[in-house]
């Protein structure tokens, strides 16, 4: 049994969730459960790590999977794209798509950010000075072309995942909060406030993208984006969700904690019961 469970399942109960597996038959024991997604969804840094893709024993998905008593295939991967979901493999990793049977009766869905280069542009930007003009040198016609683009493809993932496994419940995971707004910014986001206001900017098009393309392809949301205030590079360790530009416990810089999983996890939990 995973170490952290006793805690995620007193958290459930603080929130007023129940466990799902008692209350929602479509999702019986031992059904098929199958994570899609880049580096938010695999937990690079969180222990334990597996073989490939900095994907953890402890990510949101291996929580999820636990709690309800699920057979997890766990294809996210850092790195990944909408394409490598889609039509494009990832190294030697196959289609994340090709994961999906006619059984599947969960998918969980976190993609979108590594078509903006959100993560590598904003790890390669982290404690750049303000003379550097680290986020001003990016590519901004790249970003904002792949930024219009991404609605479309997220609902071509949405549409394929449907046509794989017609009977899945889809729950979208989208990406915590990376960047606190300005009010809330400390040494610990490692980032001068130039670069932090254009990546927030950029994690804000991200969270509208995945939203509304869920909401208008009738797919769950959990969402910790808006419940992330309190919770980014400068809380304290026990209520960091997100890291900064260093990693302080858990996980890797600009990515989320082992406590952003847990809460993941929840929300997917909390998804599932709506």
């Amino acid at each position: 049994m995973h170490t952290r469970l006793p805690a995620l399942i007193a958290g459930l109960l603080v929130m007023g969730i129940t466990a799902p597996a008692a209350s929602a038959p479509v999702l019986p024991q031992g059904a098929s459960y199958v994570a899609l997604g880049s580096s938010f969804a695999a937990g690079p840094g969180i222990p334990t790590q597996q073989a490939t893709c900095g994907r953890s024993d402890h990510n949101y998905p291996h929580l999820v999977a636990a709690m309800l008593g699920l057979v997890l295939t766990d294809v996210s991967c850092g790195g990944a794209t909408t394409a490598n979901v889609l039509d494009t493999p990832q190294g030697d990793a196959a289609l994340q798509l090709t994961a999906l049977t006619a059984d599947t009766a969960l998918v969980t869905l976190t993609i979108g950010g590594n078509d903006l280069t959100y993560s590598a542009s904003t790890i390669r930007c982290g404690g750049a000075s303000a003379e550097d003009r680290c986020a001003a040198k990016l590519d901004h016609a790249a970003i904002d072309e792949a930024a219009e683009r991404l609605p479309a493809r997220l609902a071509d993932v949405i549409d394929a995942i449907r046509a794989k496994a017609p009977t899945a419940i889809i729950v979208v995971v989208p990406y915590p909060r990376v960047i606190p707004p300005a009010a809330e910014r400390c040494s610990a986001v490692g980032l001068v406030d130039q670069d932090a206001d254009y990546f927030a900017a950029l994690g804000l098009r991200l969270e509208e993208a995945l939203t509304s393309v869920a909401t208008a392809r009738a797919a769950l949301l959990a969402d910790a984006f808006p419940l992330s205030a309190g919770h980014g590079p400068c809380a304290a360790d026990a209520d960091r969700w997100v890291n900064g530009a260093k990693a302080a416990g858990s996980g890797v810089s600009f990515h989320p904690t082992a406590k952003g999983h847990e809460e993941m996890a929840w929300l997917v939990l909390a998804a599932l019961q709506k």
